[in-house]
């Protein structure tokens, strides 16, 4: 049967009428909610943003290994500082947003950054970690093996801070950082971590004002 002119299909009944098929409003409603989960899954904290790309360079020492989307460390003890990261661009101006969907894929230790703001000259500023029984620090939030969760870092490299967000909630605002300034994420042994740790970070995007 062809539909009409407006797109719906008419069905004819045994009188004779013709009537509207409620299939066009299933589909336009079934399309309404996948677009609304597209915007949900690429909404950044805030608006007037404008998306950029960042290039990134892929760090590893000790037992990190980085396979695309997925970082470990597989050593329980090392001499060496274990990573498995990615190093995103040097920002010394404006504003800057970064997201990441972080995943736990399997976790035996603790102490882990997973999510760091670098300060080029002066080292580590802002550091997001998985701790034992399967918590963020800072926030204390838990997370679920296999469940991702939603990592938001705001910079304003004028005004010197950095917000952090967990799945939209502001956690901590870290004041005093110098620029030049970049992001990483990955997969980080503390001084007083512990491996093993296998984790993905995937849709990582970037925003700019």
């Amino acid at each position: 049967m062809a539909p009409s002119a407006d797109g719906e299909n008419n069905i004819q009944t045994n009188k004779g009428k013709k009537v509207k098929s409620n299939r066009t409003t299933k589909i336009m409603a079934a399309c309404g909610f996948a677009c609304i989960l597209s915007l949900a899954a690429n909404a950044q904290i805030g608006s007037g943003w404008t998306s950029v790309s960042e290039s990134f360079k892929v760090q590893t020492s000790g037992s990190g290994k980085v396979s695309g989307n997925t970082f470990s460390i597989s050593s329980t003890s090392s001499s060496t500082k274990d990573r498995a990261e990615r190093e995103y661009a040097t920002w010394s101006s404006g504003q800057h947003q970064f997201q990441g969907d972080f995943t736990c894929v399997s976790f035996g230790g603790t102490d882990i950054c997973i999510k760091q703001t670098f300060q080029k000259n002066d080292g580590p500023w802002q550091m997001l970690a998985v701790n034992k029984g399967n918590t963020f620090n800072p926030g204390g939030g838990s997370f679920t093996i296999g469940k991702s969760t939603r990592i938001n870092t705001i910079l304003d490299c004028s005004k010197h801070t950095v917000a952090l967000y967990i799945n939209g909630k502001l956690i901590e605002t870290y004041t005093g950082g110098k620029n030049p300034i970049y992001d990483k994420c990955g997969t980080y042994r503390e001084d007083a971590g512990k491996a093993p740790i296998t984790a993905t970070w995937t849709n990582v995007k970037f925003w700019q004002k």
